[in-house]
């Protein structure tokens, strides 16, 4: 069915004007819309159509192969975006037709190759519909899901549907039946979206608590990162450019100062960093010299990530995120960004850009006063310079705490600091920065609590340094002579027992590389080669197309008024037959696709209060069969009698009355 005049351009235009091309979209709708304006249309055949369709297919691989190289990520949505104009050489070559219609033929490889078909084999379709369809389709992948943008999804849904209503329907029970949908549809996509967002949050937040992983926390619990050390999936994997065999590198992800019931906090306000001109690089702290380089990959986790970074950085490189924000305590988080993201950062190595000590640095919570206070008695902390408090509590844990990833119950102390002091003496990393830091805080040094990881492990087949998760760490940050500096007190062998409490596999190591470089091939080397080499890498579908057109025979054109067209209308619709089917459907009977035409007259036969027009139909009906079907046709005497019934027929039809 032909879609009413003004349709197409409209719902063109919406699609401009929602994905922001409004001046393209403008074009084509007044290329569209110019068919109803003039009197040439062109002949055009299968083969022709043809053309037209393989034009279409070669800008649907390129648009498909423009966005995976690009952002595979996001691809089905610039996939969706383009829709309208990829298959607007359809369409046009459909307006532009003399017959206003594409041969089915032409979307089907298979088809084309069979030449000598049946007459009801070689059918002819209208897309404006399904072409309209893909403009709001594409429409949609840019709305703010707002009344507006579903006000005109609702207006272009009744603007087709009134052409098609019943006849028999007063246009106030039709008008009444669409509100009553538009209504409910609205309510119904309402629920569905609020729906879909709370199953969304209950399977984010199953997720959190599985890994308890929460990149934009500003607090942590002990045992936070002991949940992570059972797992050796592969997190981040870093290249240092003067990497030292066998050393150990701490990697900050956050910094807490404040500490109660178990927790730690971390009040302090995030500022956003302004990105260069390309938005790949970003000034984290002022410019220094002399700043050494390392190169990291990881993941976002729900669109987020809190950076894991060497002390001082001074700058960003290279990473596409859409913000990112720091705090005083030098934590970095960003957000939005590819699946896969490469920072190259520069770094002093120091941690002169913390913020100064405050009164929450030397602060002990009253619950775990006592208990510190008798720890600091004990090595006779009181007196003793900065240095020699260091060493002193460096050695009491090393000397009388074990590393354990077991932790055994609290029996009767309050806390379960209190039970890791006194009582097991045994923990992870958690417990021993922790303690450390009150410790410190009792002694008047000023102390902080970081998690991060520690990079250790050098993989030869990916020739960098990869961390896992059970690599999370904690440790604590000490202000010692006017600067902080890093200070961990978990006993070294707590990487070799890591290493035998959780295996790695060999196999997942395998598959995680071979991801990787998917990944690395797709975001970076294919972002690069893209925008380098993007006109040489579509260069070969240009050539395609330009080859395909050029094999194109000559299209000719036809004038509208040309007595030759109409012959050619009538004969598509072949004989008279045809008009009672098209009274017979403006009168509210149309017939459907799957009926025969016996079935139809059968069907609608109760409705025709003459029993008269049905005698005419189904002796016309066998006439029509023979002229339609049969090799020998209607001699030309039975011609005549049939057109001459068929019209009398239709005056019949025309001045007949319905049954209700």
């Amino acid at each position: 069915m032909k879609a009413p005049r003004f349709y197409l351009g409209a719902v063109v235009l919406f699609w401009g004007w929602q994905v922001h091309t409004l001046w393209l979209a403008i074009g084509c709708a007044v290329m569209l819309e110019s068919v109803h304006m003039i009197n040439t249309r062109f002949w055009l055949k299968p083969s022709d159509f043809n053309k037209f369709v393989d034009v279409s297919t070669i800008l649907l691989a390129g648009t498909i192969v423009t966005a995976l190289t690009i952002d595979a990520e996001k691809a089905i949505l610039i996939l969706l975006k383009w829709l309208p104009l990829i298959f607007f050489p359809i369409i046009a070559a459909q307006e532009f037709s003399a017959n206003g219609k594409i041969d089915i033929r032409s979307f089907f490889l298979v088809g084309r190759k069979r030449v000598k078909l049946q007459f009801y084999e070689a059918r002819e379709i209208d897309v404006s519909y399904i072409y309209s369809l893909f403009c709001l389709i594409s429409a949609g992948t840019a709305n703010t899901k707002g009344y507006l943008f579903y006000f005109f999804v609702v207006l272009f849904f009744v603007w087709a549907l009134w052409q098609v209503r019943s006849r028999r329907m007063s246009a106030f029970l039709w008008a009444a039946g669409i509100l009553a949908a538009v209504i409910l549809g609205y309510q119904g996509q309402k629920t569905i979206r609020l729906t879909s967002m709370r199953i969304n949050q209950w399977i984010m937040e199953y997720y959190a608590d599985y890994y308890s992983v929460n990149p934009f926390k500003t607090s942590t619990a002990l045992g936070d990162i002991g949940k992570l050390k059972f797992y050796d999936k592969i997190v981040l994997r870093v290249l240092f450019e003067d990497v030292v065999p066998n050393k150990t590198y701490l990697l900050q992800s956050a910094t807490y100062n404040r500490f109660a019931v178990s927790n730690w906090f971390a009040r302090f306000k995030f500022e956003s960093i302004v990105p260069s001109l390309d938005n790949t690089f970003w000034q984290v702290n002022p410019f220094e010299e002399n700043t050494g380089k390392m190169t990291v990959y990881f993941r976002l986790i729900r669109n987020k990530a809190v950076l894991s970074l060497p002390p001082g950085v001074v700058s960003i490189s290279q990473m596409k995120a859409g913000a990112c924000e720091k705090n005083a305590l030098q934590s970095i988080r960003i957000e939005d960004g590819p699946a896969l993201i490469k920072s190259i950062v520069s770094y002093t190595g120091k941690l002169s850009y913390d913020a100064k000590p405050d009164a929450h640095d030397v602060l002990v919570p009253k619950k775990e006063l006592l208990g510190i206070a008798e720890i600091t008695k004990e090595l006779g902390l009181e007196n003793k310079s900065e240095q020699e408090i260091l060493k002193i509590v460096k050695h009491y844990f090393l000397t009388r705490f074990t590393y354990s990833l077991d932790l055994k119950g609290k029996e009767t102390y309050t806390t379960p600091l209190q039970n890791f002091l006194h009582h097991t003496k045994a923990g992870h990393c958690e417990f021993f920065a922790t303690a450390t830091a009150l410790i410190l805080r009792q002694a008047n040094i000023p102390a902080r609590y970081v998690t991060g990881y520690i990079a250790h492990e050098y993989s030869r087949m990916e020739n960098c340094l990869i961390v896992r998760q059970k690599d999370a760490h904690a440790w604590v940050k000490v202000y010692i002579n006017g600067q902080w500096r890093n200070f961990d007190t978990t006993p070294p062998s707590f990487l070799e027992i890591d290493s035998q409490e959780i295996k790695t596999s060999l196999i997942t190591d395998f598959f995680s590389f071979i991801g990787f470089k998917l990944s690395q091939l797709r975001h970076e080397t294919g972002a690069k080669l893209m925008n380098q080499y993007g006109l040489w890498l579509i260069l070969p579908l240009g050539i395609l197309l330009f080859f395909r057109l050029r094999t194109s025979n000559k299209i000719k054109r036809a004038r509208m008024s040309d007595t030759a067209l109409e012959g050619k209308k009538l004969e598509n619709r072949d004989i008279l037959f045809y008009l009672i089917e098209d009274l017979m459907s403006q009168k509210g009977f149309p017939r459907y696709p799957y009926e025969t035409y016996f079935s139809w007259i059968d069907r609608i036969g109760h409705s025709l209060d003459s029993s008269g027009i049905n005698v005419y139909l189904h002796p016309l009906l066998l006439l029509h069969n023979r002229y339609r079907f049969s090799k020998s046709g209607l001699k030309e005497d039975e011609k005549k009698k049939f057109n001459a019934d068929v019209k009398t027929l239709l005056e019949k039809l025309t001045k007949a009355s319905w049954a209700s």
